[in-house]
């Protein structure tokens, strides 16, 4: 790997999830289950019965910080190639005051940042654009 994993990180991020997976199954009225196959897999939840996946973000910050948020280009294009395979596939971003939500779209474009220490490719999405998740 070319830089040295975030354990603290990881582990906030995990809690989030764990956190936020009781609603989003509510929501989406699903049984996701985690991929736990290795803890660099790419998307974070699959239901294959109702052939749905998500990725939940977990944001340090409030919605209304920046204009845009970001990931990884590689989730997104992980998720292009699931919805070639039948799946729908949506980001879940859970800022410190909202939870929103994008379904990820085969003809979706994004403008694109290289960031952090390591130069990675990200892709910009406006948060005006998301849809909010009613936490109740």
């Amino acid at each position: 790997m070319p830089f040295k994993f975030n354990q603290e990180l990881w582990e906030l991020g995990r809690k989030i999830e764990d956190e936020t997976l009781p609603l989003i199954n509510k929501y989406y009225d699903c049984d996701f289950k985690r991929n736990d196959n290795d803890i660099f897999d790419i998307l974070d939840f699959k239901d294959d019965e109702k052939k749905m996946i998500v990725e939940i973000k977990g944001r340090r910050i409030e919605s209304t910080k920046y204009e845009d948020t970001i990931i990884t280009a590689s989730k997104v294009n992980e998720g292009f190639n699931m919805i070639e395979e039948g799946y729908k596939v949506f980001f879940v971003f859970v800022f410190t005051d909202k939870i929103y939500e994008m379904e990820l779209k085969e003809d979706q474009d994004f403008k694109v940042k290289l960031t952090g220490i390591n130069c990675i490719q990200h892709y910009l999405i406006p948060v005006k654009d998301l849809k909010e998740i009613d936490k109740d």
